[in-house]
């Protein structure tokens, strides 16, 4: 016989050994620390998130050049004005401001002398009432979340919200009603 006719048979291997819960309690700490460990170190790095503050007395003073009553809404410090831009069209001024809360959610306050269904066309119909500020507002479910709209001065005021930040309107709505007065 000669080394290359030699051959090798495996002995047949016993029954796979039996998976116990502890095994994969491991397996899933092996997995699941990780992300966790993840989890926390991104909720502990934008717990103290900086947001760009813009200088939005530019647009304000621009909007009353073009004669827009504009409000300027009395927040507190925390409140932060994120963007702003002026639009005309049609003879109709529409100055629209971003702000960011306390709670970090976004808003978009719009005020406007054209149309309100221009600035989102579901904005149609009588709304929901809705008290706050000392103003009455009436109140429309979006895709987005919700927005508030009424009427001062010959113009609109429209308050959009994100469905999580829909809890913050009436404090800014309370901001628009100071800023009104």
């Amino acid at each position: 016989m000669s080394s290359d006719d030699v051959k090798v048979t495996a002995e047949p291997t016993s029954r796979p050994k039996q998976r116990r819960m502890r095994d994969m309690a491991l397996s899933l700490a092996v997995l699941l620390v990780p992300l966790a460990v993840f989890y926390w170190a991104w909720n502990w790095a934008a717990s103290d998130r900086e947001v760009s503050v813009v200088d939005t007395s530019e647009v304000y003073m621009n909007a009353a050049s073009l004669g827009l009553d504009a409000v300027h809404p009395e927040l507190p410090e925390e409140w932060k004005p994120i963007s702003s831009a002026l639009a005309t069209a049609d003879d109709a001024v529409t100055l629209r401001v971003g702000w960011y809360s306390p709670d970090g959610h976004g808003f978009q306050f719009v005020q406007t002398t054209g149309p309100v269904d221009e600035v989102d066309d579901r904005l149609t119909g009588a709304g929901e009432p809705v008290s706050a500020g000392a103003m009455d507002w009436a109140a429309y479910d979006t895709d987005a979340g919700e927005a508030w709209v009424a009427e001062s001065a010959g113009s609109s005021i429209v308050l959009l919200a994100e469905s999580d930040g829909a809890g913050e309107l009436p404090q800014l709505a309370g901001g628009v009603a100071a800023g009104l007065n």
